[in-house]
């Protein structure tokens, strides 16, 4: 933890606000807001699935999938001046499109490397790690 608590508080609520909002573009399949929240050298990786360099490719991805919705709980962060490090839970749940249904899909982990930037704080490397076999989390949402 950092030596100032306040700054670390205010680094601890400003890395949740960017969980919270990178949920929401990723629900609204937002892939340029979406890829705006991380840094523009950055590395998306799903495990299994496929790795994403840069904000185009994240933004291609983040658009590829519009009927999830992406919950995450309290993340354990380590700050570090002007980086961090996370680890949080996530749960994924599908919607059937008429607002009548959701379905469970996957439970994993983010593990994150973050960067202060001049924007805020930005996803430099995130890893997603799911609990279950990527091919039927991918048969669900295909």
């Amino acid at each position: 933890m950092q030596d100032d608590p306040l700054q670390y508080l205010s680094d601890y609520v400003a890395i949740r606000q960017l969980n919270a909002t990178y949920n929401r573009y990723a629900d609204l399949a937002d892939g340029k807001s979406y890829s705006n929240l991380f840094t523009e050298d950055a590395e998306f990786n799903i495990v299994g699935e496929g790795i994403y360099v840069g904000r185009e490719q994240i933004a291609a991805r983040c658009n590829a999938t519009t009927t999830a919705v992406h919950v995450t709980t309290e993340p354990e962060l380590d700050i570090d001046g002007d980086s961090a490090q996370q680890r949080v839970r996530m749960l994924t749940v599908l919607q059937d499109g008429k607002g009548t249904r959701n379905e469970f899909v996957a439970s994993g982990w983010y593990i994150d490397e973050l960067k202060r930037t001049e924007e805020g704080w930005r996803y430099h490397r995130r890893r997603v790690e799911l609990d279950l076999e990527i091919n039927a989390v991918v048969a669900k949402v295909q």
